[in-house]
């Protein structure tokens, strides 16, 4: 058995050593921009993509890990072997013609090799010519001179000492299979919830460094996964140029600009963005009573939004939309491709090149929905994440507990050069809805469960602001607290209407703080979380280096006030008339309350069309 185990083993490090040559040979033909970087940071590539490579060769060895196990029963050893050396030939060849091909995928894409290649392929002829200006001899070479070597090693070193295996007894067959069990954890990059994503191999602001630790074979079937390859729109509804009208006539604007309602003119910002926060479980907003204390008492010292709501449904859309002001999408989401994501105009990017510090704090894992990636390419100076959190104050699931980050958030405020954009991301109303403290809402039910999560992150903003009004900073700051998506509360929302908006999408916001000079406010304007960062911004008087197309500033008078909402089946449009929802695969809108218009179904239809155009355009 010592010969299968040791076969087993050498298979696996024999595929982690082939990206390791793959990654050098990255390097080196694109030796030009490598040079550039530290020779620290060169060698980083390698340790920052360890994950994935040790992913991608548990994937690989899989299939010899089964035959080895098979090859335990006489009648089938011959065959065990034969199939292990056929297996590994034709994957190492393959992975060699990809890697080679994705060599100058960079060189012309500025991008590793994805699923975007895919339609190429269904016009050979096409794909060969319009590659001519590329060194197709010399990529050919490589990829025979990679796949001939690797072939060459494997059947030397563990095909060739397999041809006599021992033979071992029946029961050796169950710790055999366990070993393909193994192979589980490095597949899905280790034992922490959340499994290993392409956000992994970021970690430098230099981009090129971040694709260099990234794993071509990983990253093209991950994109395969996620079809990447499928290009078509489809949502089309009307002409593109139609559609353009149509949400411009909606965004025209009327009438002078409001007056912000902050001073100075470049404050401070702390945006607090509330896991889970529906507006059903805050009292001031007409919710049920008795969970958020210290939110409704706030919201008499600010500006509190009644009619403000989530762009998305979940986490990693709330975050693409308050920050990047992107709707979510009715297929897959926009941070999940950290290309796409690097794309997007961001409000720390914005800040920072206007004289802001900014950082980012999240008591759980950054690999959540590459979220890493994204905030790598958002340029933040600063990303706490759950691993700089004590283990002594992480739940049993996801991460460090709010009290914990709320505390190293004002911390590091105070030490802050002003002006400065922070962002918190909270966590412990996030299911399985685990708080460190005494429930003070009682229940076993996932209900009581959730709204004692809510109870409890009250309790941390409202002791973090009753700090903060301490510091010297805050007469300069604006503090903005959002969700990143609404919830289901059941008591209310049982008979609900389909991806109803008020029911899921409506959730709280309220500006206070030093800065802020409207006290005891309510805005009843329609409001969205893509219109978030290009209102910062606007009251920073700081102008976007890239517009955000999809969100306006909320001190803007618009002709029709509006707020978009995607979901993975279809969109929702709120307007003043009523509340829309549009699933295209019953070709219908499923859901209609109040007295939408014609209008409103057309702005909804173009909106969808033209946000998913703009996701397969980047």
């Amino acid at each position: 058995m010592r010969v299968r185990v040791r076969a087993y083993l050498v298979t696996y490090l024999f595929w982690l050593a082939y990206f390791w040559v793959a990654r050098a040979l990255f390097l080196g033909y694109h030796w030009a921009r490598t040079s550039e970087l530290p020779a620290w940071e060169i060698v980083r590539t390698f340790s920052a993509g360890f994950r994935l490579d040790a992913s991608g060769a548990a994937y690989l060895t899989a299939i010899p890990a089964l035959l080895l196990a098979l090859s335990v029963a006489p009648p089938l050893q011959r065959i065990a072997v034969a199939g292990m050396g056929a297996w590994t030939t034709i994957a190492a060849v393959a992975v060699a013609f990809l890697v080679a091909t994705d060599l100058e995928i960079y060189t012309q894409w500025d991008r590793r090799i994805d699923a975007g290649i895919i339609p190429y392929l269904t016009t050979p002829r096409e794909a060969w010519a319009s590659a001519g200006a590329s060194p197709r001899v010399l990529l050919f070479v490589l990829a025979c001179v990679l796949g001939g070597t690797a072939v060459w090693i494997h059947r030397r070193y563990v095909i060739r000492r397999l041809r006599d295996l021992p033979r071992v007894g029946p029961a050796w067959s169950v710790p055999a299979f366990l070993l393909i069990g193994l192979l589980v954890i490095p597949a899905r990059g280790g034992l922490q919830t959340v499994p290993v994503t392409q956000s992994s191999a970021y970690w430098s602001s230099r981009p090129f460094a971040n694709f260099a630790a990234q794993n071509a074979l990983w990253g093209f079937f991950d994109s395969v996964a996620r079809r990447r390859w499928d290009r078509t729109n489809h949502y089309l509804a009307m002409p593109a140029e139609e559609a353009e009208r149509v949400v411009a006539a909606a965004r025209a604007r009327i009438g002078p600009t409001r007056p912000a309602p902050d001073e100075p003119s470049r404050p401070n910002i702390l945006l607090i963005v509330w896991e889970s926060g529906s507006a059903r479980a805050v009292e001031a907003l007409g919710g049920f009573p008795g969970v958020t204390p210290a939110f409704d008492a706030l919201a008499h010292e600010g500006v509190l939004f009644r009619r403000f709501y989530a762009a998305g449904d979940r986490t990693d859309k709330g975050i693409a939309a308050l920050l990047s002001g992107f709707p979510a999408l009715p297929r897959g989401s926009v941070l999940t491709e950290p290309d796409k994501a690097a794309s997007l105009p961001t409000a720390s990017r914005d800040f920072q090149r206007n004289g802001y510090r900014t950082s980012f704090y999240y008591g759980g894992e950054l690999e959540f929905a590459s979220l890493k990636a994204y905030l790598v390419a958002a340029g933040f100076d600063q990303v706490a994440g759950k691993d700089d959190f004590p283990r002594s104050s992480w739940n049993s699931k996801w991460g460090a507990h709010d009290g914990m980050v709320a505390d190293r958030v004002l911390a590091d405020l105070d030490r802050a050069r002003e002006p400065f954009f922070t962002v918190w991301l909270t966590l412990s109303s996030h299911e399985p809805f685990e708080t460190p403290e005494p429930a003070t809402i009682l229940g076993a039910d996932w209900q009581s469960r959730y709204f004692n999560s809510m109870a409890y992150t009250d309790r941390v903003i409202g002791r973090l602001v009753a700090q903060a009004r301490q510091r010297s900073w805050w007469r300069n700051t604006l503090v903005v607290i959002v969700a990143d998506h609404g919830r289901r509360v059941i008591p209310l929302d049982d008979r609900a209407p389909f991806k109803d908006a008020d029911a899921l999408f409506r959730i709280p916001m309220l500006w206070l703080g030093g800065a802020v000079t409207a006290r005891d406010s309510v805005v009843d304007e329609i409001g969205s979380q893509l219109d978030l960062a290009p209102t910062l911004l606007d009251m920073a008087g700081i102008t976007p280096a890239t517009p955000y197309r999809w969100g306006r500033s909320l001190l803007d008078r618009v002709a029709e006030p509006f707020a978009y909402y995607g979901f993975e089946t279809g969109f929702g449009l709120v307007t003043p008339g009523g509340n829309l929802v549009y699933d295209p695969l019953a070709a219908r809108f499923v859901t209609r309350t109040g007295s939408p218009t014609s209008d409103d179904e057309r702005l909804g239809r173009a909106l969808m069309q033209l946000t998913y155009q703009d996701y397969l355009d980047r």
